[in-house]
């Protein structure tokens, strides 16, 4: 698919061996230009492990993906393993949700659910109170995350001002109240195994890991999952406006900018985009209540 997208339209019909690195170069610049500095440099590697087999079959005589390594922007650092294509997010869902190890609870697996369809920080998700829900049966479902609990200064973490809306998906909302169902007796929408504390920060991690996703993805990765998924269709569908909603969604807020202003900014966008979001992650997937019958 990648290849499809990126590699093919530039290359046309030529053969293998009239492929340049200049050529290669070119079409790594078109998916930089959108952002994608990490998949550029993925997108090159499945190139050059075309060649690989070229070379090695007598088809070409050079690599010319291997020559323009270095000249692609540097990926972002601290990147955390991630899938990035929707594909592979739901079959990620399908396998962490079927499996039965020690971590496998059901509160564990709605949590994994609603993080993948919030992107939210999983310390953020972590801890949730049923009390932060606002509007579940209304027209505008949100979830207020206290400030005290976001990336802030010190002094903004004391300040309901800056608290972060999260605009909740129809997904997102029969999530949440799965987990309500699932934990009636507490005020923690995923309490850890004895009822009175949260699930602690190592059992969602140690949940993937059983689950065979090591090196593959962390929950912290459905962050660059969803950045990358919907900047790409952004970017694909011309909806250039969308990358700075997009951030916004992220709480990647730059500098002393006006947070009071950005909490509720683009809120209509935002929603929209949430929602498709969840709708292209859950096509074909059960429904969360689905995990409570199983339990």
């Amino acid at each position: 698919r990648r290849l499809q997208a990126d590699a093919f339209p530039h290359f046309g019909r030529k053969k293998i061996a009239e492929i340049t690195a200049p050529m290669v170069l070119e079409a790594m610049r078109g998916v930089e230009a959108r952002g994608a500095k990490t998949m550029a440099h993925e997108i090159r590697g499945h190139i050059s492990e075309v060649f690989v087999w070229a070379i090695s079959s007598g088809l070409a005589e050079a690599d010319p993906a291997a020559m323009i390594r270095k000249a692609l922007s540097p990926a972002p650092k601290g990147r955390f393993a991630a899938v990035v294509t929707i594909p592979e997010a739901q079959e990620l869902i399908r396998t962490i949700e079927s499996h039965n190890g020690r971590r496998a609870l059901v509160q564990t697996k709605l949590a994994s659910r609603l993080l993948a369809l919030t992107a939210v920080r999983p310390g953020v998700l972590r801890v949730v109170r049923r009390e932060e829900f606002e509007d579940l049966k209304g027209q505008r479902p949100i979830w207020r995350i206290p400030a005290a609990r976001m990336k802030l200064l010190k002094d903004q973490k004391q300040d309901k001002a800056y608290d972060f809306i999260v605009p909740l998906s129809k997904q997102a909302v029969a999530t949440v109240e799965a987990a309500i169902k699932g934990a009636p007796d507490t005020t923690l929408l995923f309490p850890g195994v004895r009822g009175q504390t949260a699930i602690s920060d190592s059992t969602l991690s140690q949940l993937y890991l059983d689950a065979g996703y090591r090196g593959r993805h962390v929950p912290h990765g459905w962050r660059s999952s969803f950045s990358t998924i919907m900047n790409e269709r952004a970017s694909e569908l011309e909806r250039a406006g969308d990358r700075e909603v997009i951030d916004l969604m992220l709480a990647h807020i730059k500098g002393d900018v006006e947070a009071r202003y950005n909490r509720a900014a683009y809120m209509p966008r935002r929603r929209e985009i949430a929602q498709e979001w969840a709708d292209l992650l859950m096509e074909g997937l059960e429904p969360p209540a689905s995990l409570l019958k199983s339990s």
